[in-house]
């Protein structure tokens, strides 16, 4: 399997929430892949959030509406309530204004973390957009559009 088909089912299996399929997926990565999964993460989880905070989300979108931060944040709370591990809400905070122009926020998070985040803000997102998981390979194909821009600068026609 190429690469890049490693990366498409790892994503979906995220956004489908199969975590089984994910780790799986995930150890036949190796290094370079893993960091093109992350990215896609990142995106995917971007496309998710625009949902709630508006279009743009890790294109050039931002300022975040504060207020919808705060109830996105104490929902997470409410649902994260008991979760080993605990949701690092902190992370999770900087990873969607980082989406929302706030980039530098990102940078001090450890790789795991970040992904930890993105993964946590994707998951609530598909909680409450349920046609997400639904229409995975669509957000999975979108994820690739949005970090193609963040890699070339530009959109790329297929």
């Amino acid at each position: 399997m190429k690469p890049y088909d490693l990366q498409r089912q790892h994503l979906a299996a995220l956004i489908t929430g199969d975590p089984e399929a994910a780790a799986t997926l995930r150890q036949r990565l190796g290094r370079n892949g893993a960091d093109a999964a992350a990215d896609l993460l990142r995106a995917a989880t971007a496309i998710s959030l625009e949902y709630r905070f508006g279009p743009g989300a890790g294109l050039g979108a931002g300022p975040i509406d504060f207020d919808e931060l705060t109830e996105f944040l104490a929902e997470l709370r409410q649902a994260g309530h008991g979760v080993e591990p605990p949701l690092d809400y902190l992370a999770i905070e900087a990873v969607v204004r980082a989406l929302y122009g706030e980039s530098h926020l990102i940078e001090p998070l450890e790789p795991q973390k970040r992904s930890q985040a993105l993964y946590s803000a994707l998951q609530h997102q598909v909680k409450r957009y349920p046609w997400l998981a639904t229409n995975a390979e669509w957000v999975v194909e979108r994820a690739k559009q949005t970090a193609l821009i963040w890699i070339l600068g530009r959109p790329v026609a297929d």
